[in-house]
């Protein structure tokens, strides 16, 4: 048997008591080989804990992974779709914008031909026409009716006018 020495010493900064430890004895060379086996199987134990938490770990990156994958490629396919619909609007404004400027000019035209009629037409020569190569009159005043409308913006006709 192996001899065990009492050690003392002081506990803290300030002496209170002095207590008695004991040495442990050292294991026996049997006992050491059974330790280190046990420790190396700890160690493979360990190592296979951290390799299936490493593995559900890279699961787990894997599916973080796939989804940020589909959030981009839904964002793009976002932007696309904005891009797409802006170049939609530009162009159709465009479009309208020369349909515009086509009718302003069918109107400058239109009106540059109305007075052109206008000062061509000789009104005198109209009447002189009426009065005298188709024996056209004035109304009298008994040939003119007058009528009234009550609140209404038409009127129906059922007889034709006398």
């Amino acid at each position: 048997m192996q001899e065990l020495k009492t050690y003392y010493y002081n506990d803290g900064n300030a002496v209170r008591k002095e207590t008695d430890y004991q040495m442990r004895p050292v294991r026996s060379l049997p006992d050491r080989k059974q330790r280190e086996r046990e420790m190396r199987e700890a160690a493979l134990l360990h190592q296979k804990i951290t390799d299936r938490r490493r593995a559900a770990a890279l699961r787990k990156n894997r599916l973080l992974t796939g989804y940020m994958i589909f959030a981009v490629a839904l964002t793009c396919f976002m932007l696309v779709g904005y891009v797409a619909l802006q170049t939609n609007v530009t162009t159709r404004m465009s479009h309208i914008a020369s349909m515009e400027n086509e009718l302003s000019t069918i109107n400058a035209d239109n009106s540059a031909a109305e007075s052109r009629i206008a000062t061509n037409t000789n009104l005198s020569e109209i009447k002189d026409k009426a009065i005298n190569d188709l024996g056209m009159v004035y109304a009298t005043s008994n040939q003119i009716v007058y009528y009234n409308v009550d609140g209404s913006d038409y009127m129906s006709q059922y007889k034709d006018i006398p």
